[in-house]
């Protein structure tokens, strides 16, 4: 029997692992009912790939070269954090820059949900944290725009995620990366039925609220995004990690999936 949803997961910035989204997986589980188990398929988007391995060459190079380097553990946390970033913004128009390697791991994965989703257009569930908010966006935008991998091809609409009905954010640094645009856009809602909502922690100083970004006009955030939501996950600003993890995200989001399934 197909499934009648499909879940995608896309991580954040830092040192990842292909099962990264375990946790996030079993805390749902813990709480969703049997039903909702048997009909959902869940997929997870990993996408750090060679990075670490490149990361970690240009620190132990530094550490080679003799050069006096003071805050060392906070120096090798922010290169791995803000390279993540960088790197996944760079050269986007190359066809083998990691930008299109991201966009192609996040196709496969989607391909492959579809078909375990027994090829058909089945809703999609998008749950996002940190540098993976504004990956996922760029991924859409881009099939919607038909630029990145899409220039010249045409994305089916499973491809494009037409058929995503939730889109649920946390620690999302979005607005690090369009702040200085003159005119802010979000992606366009992927079908009338399309939510949003964005979580967020005011003592993440990675995570921001969306609505803010921008207003007044179609495809603002403040149309596109359905809720800025502020939850405690830690006191202090490593709390960013904790989203997943954290009951105060866990709990509502169970209840946002059990409301969209009773929809379906």
């Amino acid at each position: 029997m197909s499934k009648k949803f499909g879940v995608i997961t896309i991580h954040g910035m830092g040192n990842q692992n292909p099962d990264y989204a375990s946790a996030l997986q079993n805390n749902l589980y813990e709480k969703l009912s049997g039903e909702i188990i048997r009909n959902l398929c869940f997929k997870s988007i990993w996408y750090h790939g060679g990075f670490q391995a490149h990361q970690d060459k240009v620190w132990e190079n530094m550490l080679k070269s003799g050069r006096p380097l003071d805050q060392q553990w906070l120096r090798k946390f922010l290169l791995n954090f803000l390279s993540d970033a960088a790197t996944s913004e760079f050269r986007p128009d190359e066809k083998e820059s990691s930008y299109r390697r991201i966009q192609h791991t996040i196709l496969r994965q989607l391909d492959a949900l579809r078909i375990e989703l027994g090829d058909q257009d089945q809703p999609v569930v998008i749950i996002a944290h940190s540098l993976g908010c504004q990956i996922i966006s760029n991924y859409i935008w881009d099939a919607q725009h038909k630029k990145g991998i899409w220039q010249g091809r045409q994305p089916s609409e499973f491809q494009k995620l037409s058929t995503a009905r939730l889109m649920i954010t946390s620690g999302c640094n979005i607005p690090l990366f369009v702040s200085g645009l003159e005119k802010i856009e979000a992606i366009h809602k992927p079908n009338d039925l399309f939510k949003w909502y964005n979580y967020y922690d005011r003592d993440d100083i990675l995570g921001w609220p969306l609505k803010p970004l921008s207003q007044g006009f179609q495809n603002a955030y403040d149309d596109v995004v359905s809720e800025d939501i502020e939850i405690n996950t830690g006191w202090t600003p490593f709390s960013h990690s904790d989203y997943w993890k954290d009951d105060n995200f866990i709990a509502p989001v169970t209840d946002i999936i059990n409301s969209f399934y009773g929809s379906l």
